[in-house]
């Protein structure tokens, strides 16, 4: 009801930005998908203790990755070592979080392998005009 309300008073709403997320989720993980074929495995919304989940885990020859998708259809993006700022706004903590899920799964995994498993973290971001990065990244 909260949302159909906002919708009629073209009001922005949390479920507007719940539901952007999940859209650009979904096409990361129809792309993910058609790795498949190449050896690739793709699990999707793997949730964690915290009530948080991590967006898509990779898993294939090139290695282990934690994907963190973001969705910011048409916003200029700049990511730094920990921070991003969609269209000049304040700094997000997207690397840092892509970090932390990623050691996330390496801990995990580390509980199932008698050896250390690199897991690499990916910062995605989905319908965006630009993206600029800091030279370190």
């Amino acid at each position: 009801m909260q949302r159909l309300k906002a919708k009629l008073l073209r009001q922005s709403s949390e479920w507007d930005s719940w539901y952007a997320g999940l859209e650009g989720e979904r096409r990361v993980g129809r792309e993910l998908e058609r790795l498949s074929s190449l050896g690739w495995r793709a699990l999707h919304g793997i949730e964690k203790s915290n009530g948080g989940d991590i967006d898509h885990l990779l898993i294939g020859p090139g290695g282990v990755f934690s994907i963190n998708t973001k969705n910011h259809r048409g916003a200029s993006v700049w990511v730094g070592d920990s921070m991003a700022k969609v269209n000049g706004g304040p700094p997000r903590p997207y690397a840092a979080a892509s970090l932390a899920e990623a050691d996330f799964v390496r801990r995990v995994l580390g509980r199932y392998c008698p050896f250390q498993v690199p897991v690499e973290p990916v910062l995605v971001f989905v319908g965006i005009a630009s993206l600029n990065r800091a030279a370190t990244q």
